[in-house]
């Protein structure tokens, strides 16, 4: 039982970034070969824009008949036929209504039921085994039937065999990874300490900047998401939240309005209420946080008209 509600509370959860001004990538991959001219328009005889090479990672955002179209490190747009890049994962949304179940083996005889994903959640497909997509979201992963997960980008992801799957297993370092929430203080009993700490938790995380994003990692220096980045800065100061950005927002700390924002607040964002990204505030307007895999950790402006909208924010220190 403490498992299973340990699960439900890790895995039902969204990763997405806030860059403003800037769309958001739908899928990711790198160059598949040796020297690549990407372009200005979808067109062969449109005017090249650079050369990339081998192995670079790249942001999709868009398709137009067999051509990509991608960001790159630069933020510059560009075109590329689509045989020419290597696509590693791709951000789908689950589409079934009354539950989604994730098993630890992709069949529906072979396979135990290991958690559960709803309507509109986002996740992100590796590869496809036969009728089955292989998933992960911040550390959880699984196996999920094709048929309830749909993107346009899924198309492009590997094949593999069933006899290169293995099956998935819950390891005693996943069930004891999440931390015991804090206890919630009413909003107006401030901590007199507070501004002091903030100031050294916005120092601390700013050490970090330019770091890599790694989805599911929780590595402030190899590569971390916006929800491990927030747990390991406040877990330095040995405050404990929980992994991911839904049960950051749900469960730890106290609500906080935005006229009374200080540093080292948690702020988070979503579509529809939703929340699947959380940033520490630094003062000023502006938030540090690992944002994603083309920008690693970065500051930012809290609030802007081309983010994704601020659902809310939480006072934990």
């Amino acid at each position: 039982m403490r498992l299973q509600k340990i699960l439900l509370s890790t895995f039902i959860m969204a990763v997405t970034a806030i860059i403003p001004n800037l769309a958001y990538g739908q899928a990711y991959g790198t160059v598949a070969t040796g020297t690549l001219n990407v372009r200005e328009r979808a067109t062969t005889d449109s005017r090249i824009l650079q050369q990339v090479g081998v192995g670079v990672p790249v942001e999709i955002v868009a398709e137009q008949d067999d051509w990509l179209k991608l960001i790159l490190k630069d933020d510059s747009r560009a075109y590329v036929k689509s045989d020419f890049i290597s696509v590693h994962r791709v951000v789908a949304t689950v589409n079934v209504q009354g539950g989604l179940n994730v098993r630890d083996y992709p069949s529906t005889e072979k396979g135990e039921i290991i958690g559960k994903f709803y309507q509109g959640d986002e996740i992100s497909v590796h590869y496809k085994v036969g009728d089955w997509c292989k998933i992960s979201q911040e550390g959880f992963e699984g196996f999920v039937h094709k048929d309830f997960v749909k993107d346009s980008f899924l198309k492009y992801l590997p094949t593999k065999q069933l006899a290169e799957v293995k099956r998935i297993t819950i390891t005693q370092e996943q069930v004891n990874k999440p931390v015991k929430p804090q206890s919630a203080r009413p909003q107006n009993q401030v901590s007199s300490s507070s501004g002091g700490l903030g100031s050294s938790i916005v120092a601390y995380a700013k050490q970090f900047l330019g770091n890599p994003y790694v989805y599911g990692g929780s590595s402030l220096t190899r590569g971390t998401d916006c929800s491990g980045f927030s747990q390991q800065v406040m877990r330095h100061f040995g405050i404990g939240i929980q992994r991911s950005s839904r049960a950051q927002y749900a469960n730890n700390g106290y609500a906080v309005s935005t006229d009374n924002l200080q540093k080292g607040d948690l702020l988070f964002y979503g579509y529809g209420g939703s929340v699947s990204h959380v940033a520490i505030y630094i003062g000023g307007g502006k938030i540090i946080h690992a944002n994603d895999e083309r920008t690693g950790i970065i500051i930012s402006n809290a609030f802007s008209s081309g983010s994704k909208p601020f659902i809310g924010a939480k006072r934990v220190i």
